[in-house]
């Protein structure tokens, strides 16, 4: 019986020391990475750049000390024949653990898609489970994706959270890294990828600030080249036909020419119908939304049954027209496409 008992003691302090986490990291040795920086290096390397979070330093930016100071983050560089090989440069310089799972930006410059595979590129991202794929992927327009990184914001701690707050708040929830890399492969559309650019801002009297802010989207071709980039108008009309969202705001003239209609758009979806036959030559693209006037500069008289079916009845028109020049300027598809909106509603918000 005694024996017993020291045998089963002794069991139980074995398994308490065989089943300990060998491989557990405390948070203080984590470094955690906001955003990733990719640019050309002339060689035919690759220049990998992460924002890191200085946690303390964050605290006391929230106690007062200023939301734009640069000692709230860092930005560590290095360059490699590929991701690994940079990142492991990276890793040597730091006393922590690079941590990417919270990461909430990739950018990547515009040199490096003219210059480079990108296909190859994300071949890392999703193969190392170290990488959620939540993160969002966007390009840095005639600027250095570093720069990018480096740039102060007067709001947030760090760029990173800037663009990501400004892209949920503007409805752009669907441009994620694996959206892109599933829409990279896609035969229906072209990936479209948000574009950011660098410009000097007006902040106060006295001051100019280098910001970095929305200012249209890229369609990529199929090797995912830059076939060109869209003003913010327009990209948000190929994202709503590709099922992205997109238009939020929508100001058109009135057919008298005396005034203009403005609209909140919510509830944006789209579907896409070919048509019959073996070999169909047009394919029907069906938008719906849901409009709020917000604003009305014309003498139409909106308490009027009459008036609101003819705006809602204009308002298709309109969008129809816009949306089907967007088709014919971007050459999307291959084939003849016919946009329709069909049960476009129209809704009145109350004013008091």
């Amino acid at each position: 019986m005694i024996r017993a008992k020291i045998i089963m003691c002794a069991s139980l302090i074995f398994m308490f020391f065989v089943s300990g986490c060998t491989d557990f990291v405390e948070p203080n040795q984590l470094a955690f990475v906001m955003g990733t920086a990719i640019d050309h290096v002339e060689n035919g390397n690759i220049e990998i750049s992460h924002q890191i979070v200085i946690p303390s330093q964050m605290n006391g930016a929230s106690k007062g000390s200023g939301s734009g100071d640069s000692d709230s983050f860092l930005v560590m560089s290095a360059k490699g024949r590929d991701v690994l090989e940079a990142n492991q440069k990276i890793q040597r310089e730091i006393s922590r653990k690079l941590l990417t799972s919270h990461r909430i930006i990739v950018a990547i410059s515009e040199d490096f898609f003219l210059k480079n595979e990108v296909d190859k590129l994300f071949d890392k991202l999703g193969r190392d489970p170290a990488n959620n794929q939540r993160d969002i992927t966007v390009m840095i327009k005639g600027k250095s994706a570093k720069e990018f990184l480096m740039t102060k914001n007067p709001l947030e701690n760090l760029s990173s959270i800037a663009i990501g707050k400004e892209m949920t708040i503007n409805g752009m929830k669907k441009y994620s890294t694996r959206q892109f890399v599933i829409d990279s492969v896609a035969l229906d559309h072209r990936p479209l990828i948000p574009v950011i650019q660098m410009r000097n801002t007006q902040t106060s009297k006295n001051k100019k600030d280098l910001l970095a802010v929305l200012s249209g989207f890229a369609v990529l071709n199929n090797d995912l080249k830059i076939g060109g980039v869209l003003d913010d108008l327009e990209g948000n009309k190929k994202a709503w036909m590709s099922g992205k969202d997109g238009l939020r705001v929508l100001t058109i003239p009135w057919k008298d020419g005396k005034g203009n209609l403005s609209f909140r758009l919510t509830h944006l979806n789209r579907a896409m119908k070919s048509a019959a036959g073996p070999a169909p030559s047009q394919v029907a693209v069906t938008v719906r939304a849901q409009a709020y006037l917000l604003e009305n500069t014309t003498q139409l008289d909106m308490s009027e049954v009459s008036n609101m079916l003819e705006v809602q009845r204009y308002l298709n028109e309109k969008v129809s027209e816009e949306l089907q020049l967007t088709f014919t300027f971007l050459s999307i598809w291959p084939r003849s496409m016919l946009v329709k909106t069909v049960g476009f509603p129209f809704c009145l918000e109350d004013w008091l």
